[in-house]
């Protein structure tokens, strides 16, 4: 079994005052005020006590949670002043695409206009994240390779036409491949010197580097704001996690930890944002679409252990809300912050709500040993989350980003998910590959 806090685990956010959750035949839990009418109620025995003097009961019969002690909201005072646009065009040689298309919107952001560099910017988080920015009314610029829609960011779900027109009009797009980083330095530096960055896609040092190079190059930027994970931090019996949790020098995220330093040394109003699963429309990883995937077809779920391990998942929106939130904030400076939604949910919790999500009966779960079932290299994934204790406190971002908070709550990110991106993009209708299931199914005699 991997690494990881056992059951049961004293709950303790050490930077931000305890956040308890007391669990009692529970499946999803929220570390704040209970609203009992939309409360999502659940069959299966968590025995699982996770230590607060404050807990109260939101319902006896179904899910017991406690509030956290609310931390003191940050007043943030930024002086209002606009900047000048920079006009110098993206190009790289033959590298650059229509640079030129810009528009002028009224800045909502603190600070006013900013001229905003982000590192991908055409799937999933990217995409939202351009969205926010273009309502503040900064102008955008995207690198990377335009090889899908042309480098430019899908449409949103529930989009018109004429706002995704208007949305594309003031986005430019730099096509530079980091996985060449002279190329890429040489496209950033001819395109000028940028306010912002957003690296949303870096995974290892050697990747950040020649672009803090590039951006040096050009003038330098007020702000660099880093993508990285929850999933840096170490093995714990403490949760849940708080940003003071040491790094795992084995993570496989732990490159990111690399770069964080990387910024720390080079002098950058640089911000570190750690996220734990993500989910949402446009997800290209399948999170909550291997739920779905079983859920919509009737089929059993098959989850590792007990089914009693607590997980976290935040919605892509209220991330990208975050990371455009950021910009101009002071107390961001030289800070990490933990990224996701204020509920907690046990794998057994994430298959049942999911089926209410989707409209459909609660699913039969079959659980197994992991180490007992041997999956061939060619098949899929046997299960999208890993075996342990993994959520984090978000109460440090909502101190320090006052104006932010999540929007949705399990059950409706799930439910737009379902409903805007699984059966809209026609998964439903698809035929998925479920031979680890039936090996799984066929070794447990289900």
């Amino acid at each position: 079994m991997p690494r990881g806090p056992s059951l049961p685990i004293a709950a303790a956010a050490a930077a931000s005052g305890a956040t308890a959750l007391a669990l009692s035949q529970a499946f999803v839990a929220t570390p704040g005020a209970a609203q009992a009418g939309s409360a999502l109620r659940g069959s299966s025995s968590l025995a699982a006590s996770l230590a607060q003097p404050q807990a109260k009961t939101a319902s006896s019969s179904a899910w017991t949670v406690a509030t956290g002690v609310a931390a003191a909201a940050a007043a943030v005072q930024v002086a209002s002043r606009r900047r000048a646009t920079n006009n110098r065009p993206c190009s790289a040689s033959s590298q650059s695409v229509r640079a030129d298309s810009r528009i002028t919107r009224a800045a909502g952001a603190a600070g006013g206009t900013k001229r905003v560099l982000i590192m991908g910017g055409t799937r999933f988080i990217g995409c939202y994240l351009v969205s926010k920015l273009m309502e503040l009314g900064h102008e955008v610029v995207l690198v990377n390779r335009g090889k899908t829609n042309g480098g430019k960011p899908e449409r949103l779900p529930g989009m018109s036409d004429s706002d995704y027109n208007k949305m594309l009009e003031g986005v430019s797009v730099l096509v530079a491949d980091r996985k060449e980083p002279e190329q890429m330095k040489a496209a950033i530096t001819a395109a000028g010197k940028f306010d912002i960055v957003f690296d949303n896609n870096v995974r290892k040092l050697a990747e950040v580097q020649p672009l803090v190079e590039a951006i040096e190059a050009s003038g330098g930027c007020e702000q660099f704001i880093l993508m990285s994970s929850a999933g840096v931090y170490g093995p714990t019996d403490v949760l849940p996690l708080s940003e003071t949790n040491p790094g795992d020098p084995n993570s496989r995220h732990k490159e990111k930890l690399s770069c964080e330093n990387y910024l720390q040394q080079k002098g950058l109003n640089w911000t570190s944002i750690r996220p734990t699963y993500i989910y949402g429309p446009l997800n290209y990883n399948p999170v909550e679409r291997y739920f779905f995937d079983r859920v919509a077809r009737g089929r059993p779920v098959c989850v590792p252990y007990d089914g009693k391990y607590i997980t976290q998942l935040g919605h892509c929106e209220d991330l990208a809300d975050f990371m455009a939130k950021c910009i101009g904030n002071p107390n961001v400076k030289g800070q990490v912050y933990n990224v996701s939604s204020e509920e907690y949910v046990t794998f057994d919790g994430m298959a049942k709500v999911c089926a209410k999500a989707a409209g459909k009966d609660e699913p039969k779960i079959i659980h197994y040993d992991p180490k007992s079932v041997s999956v061939p290299e060619d098949f899929p994934k046997a299960f999208p989350f890993r075996g342990m204790h993994f959520f984090a406190s978000i109460e440090k971002a909502k101190r320090d980003v006052p104006n932010w908070k999540p929007k949705y709550n399990m059950f409706n990110g799930l439910k737009s998910s379902y409903e805007q991106d699984y059966v809209a993009r026609g998964f439903d209708k698809k035929d998925p590959d479920f031979r680890t299931d039936d090996l799984i199914i066929q070794k447990c005699g289900a």
